[in-house]
């Protein structure tokens, strides 16, 4: 965890969130769910397999979670890939260490900017 990181992608969280989740001034309480398992997933799953599960074609808000990452952490890297599982499996980078923080450093500060919302069932 790096909190200076946090920190940087905070801001960037909220605006994300209020352009694509927003539904009538409020977001969807499922949101925050998705954003709080997510790190659980990957610490007995690892991270491969968390971003797998949550891009399936069929779980359409768990893959808006999963855009919201790694729009996250294309602030912070370079990335020619289009999503975040794809990015993963690219050069094994779900293998290196500095990724797979980066990942769960995104989804603190996506944890802690929708806290900034009203959240609604």
């Amino acid at each position: 965890m790096n909190p200076k990181r946090i920190e940087r992608l905070i801001p960037k969280a909220i605006e994300y969130i209020a352009e694509q989740f927003v539904v009538d001034g409020t977001v969807p309480k499922v949101y925050q769910g998705y954003l709080a398992s997510f790190g659980p997933a990957v610490i007995s799953s690892g991270l491969l397999m968390a971003v797998a599960f949550n891009s399936d074609e069929k779980k359409k808000d768990n893959r808006r979670v999963m855009a919201l990452m790694f729009a996250l952490v294309k602030e912070e890297i370079s990335v020619k890939e289009a999503t975040l599982l794809d990015f993963l499996k690219a050069d094994d980078n779900h293998r290196k260490y500095h990724i797979k923080h980066l990942v769960l450093d995104a989804n603190i500060a996506a944890k802690l900017a929708i806290r900034t919302f009203v959240l609604k069932d």
